[in-house]
């Protein structure tokens, strides 16, 4: 039997995520980082020195157009998501896309439309999915360890950017709710178990047209469940997931990046907690994990699922749905409903 072919992987940026996608590409199974591009040569490959990858381009043109580039990883800011995907995909390339998979859903629609038409892979690059204690998490819901799931809070909140990152610039796609928020809804939606059918957002807008630094949602579920989440850009760091059930609570302290290289979660049952820890090869293990995962979907034909057992490409569309309601609630005042979504992909 002949060896699977290891793939070779390209990089669009050079921002500050590129340190923990070096990491996680140092121990990946079936894939080998051997490109970065930036639109400043110098800055390429100085990045390439610093971490020791083999080719730097001076364009995102010409790495995918890059005949020795099988898969794309697109880690350029939001407003690029779009763009340079689809271009890499009509240049051959699997796409990995950084979260939010793009600013809107119209453009995700575009992205995988672009992705079925010349029959590639892609995937977005929500790396927290791919932590264990996620997903097992999501199966003790699952499975009623808590009754049936009432309420999820959902806390992503830090300071700390500079004033001339892309986050806060309205052309890039930023903002708190698609920088961090995103995680928010996509754990809400995880742990609810089903597509919310209203939402309620407000926020705190940097200026008349500016970026929204600091927004709060609320998220209606069938059978009364809800979801409310923070996410802010000018907030003291708070992180944290909590399911409130019938039988009891499930809390997850560090869902989107725990400080150590194991995570765990809390099970609370009237006065009896229990901590489940679960080790993980080493801090940035879910950045391997997710690498892994893609390259063996491009590998073998087979199409990217999320932890646990969840289409990757229907996921991904339904939050960008959500998204999109969120930031206009936000911007009218009002709330906005959600019609059911198409189980079948377009």
């Amino acid at each position: 039997m002949s060896k699977t072919p290891t793939l070779r992987c390209g990089i669009l940026g050079t921002g500050k995520v590129l340190a923990k996608l070096t990491q996680g590409f140092r121990l990946a199974r079936g894939a080998t980082l051997t490109a970065i591009a930036s639109r400043d040569l110098q800055r390429a490959r100085s990045r390439a020195a610093e971490f020791g990858i083999p080719k730097a381009h001076g364009s995102y043109e010409a790495l995918v157009e890059d005949p020795e580039v099988d898969v794309v990883f697109n880690a350029l800011h939001n407003g690029l998501h779009c763009e340079w995907t689809i271009r890499a995909l009509q240049a051959g390339k699997h796409v990995l896309c950084e979260k939010p998979l793009a600013c809107s859903g119209e453009e995700v629609e575009r992205m995988f439309a672009a992705a079925h038409a010349h029959k590639r892979w892609l995937m977005e690059g929500f790396m927290y999915r791919f932590q264990p204690q996620i997903a097992e998490s999501a199966r003790c819901i699952a499975r009623g360890d808590i009754g049936r799931v009432l309420h999820v809070r959902a806390s992503y909140a830090a300071r700390g950017r500079e004033s001339t990152n892309p986050r806060y610039r309205p052309d890039a796609g930023g903002g708190a709710l698609m920088d961090v928020g995103c995680y928010c809804v996509n754990a809400s939606r995880l742990f609810a178990g089903g597509e919310p059918t209203r939402v309620l957002a407000q926020a705190h807008f940097a200026g008349g047209d500016g970026v929204d630094l600091t927004l709060t949602g609320t998220l209606e579920f069938a059978a009364g469940l809800t979801a409310h989440f923070l996410c802010s850009f000018e907030s003291e760091s708070v992180f944290g997931v909590e399911i409130i059930g019938t039988e009891g609570k499930l809390v997850v302290p560090n869902p989107w990046l725990p400080p150590t290289n194991f995570g765990e979660f809390i099970v609370t049952r009237g006065v009896a907690a229990k901590t489940i820890r679960i080790e993980t090869p080493h801090q940035l293990g879910h950045f391997t994990s997710e690498i892994d995962h893609f390259s063996d979907c491009v590998r073998h034909g087979r199409a990217p699922q999320f932890p646990p057992e969840c289409d990757a490409e229907q996921d991904s569309r339904a939050n960008a749905r959500v998204l999109d309601a969120l930031a206009a609630s936000a911007r009218n005042g009002r709330s906005v409903e959600i019609k059911p979504f198409p189980t079948q992909k377009s």
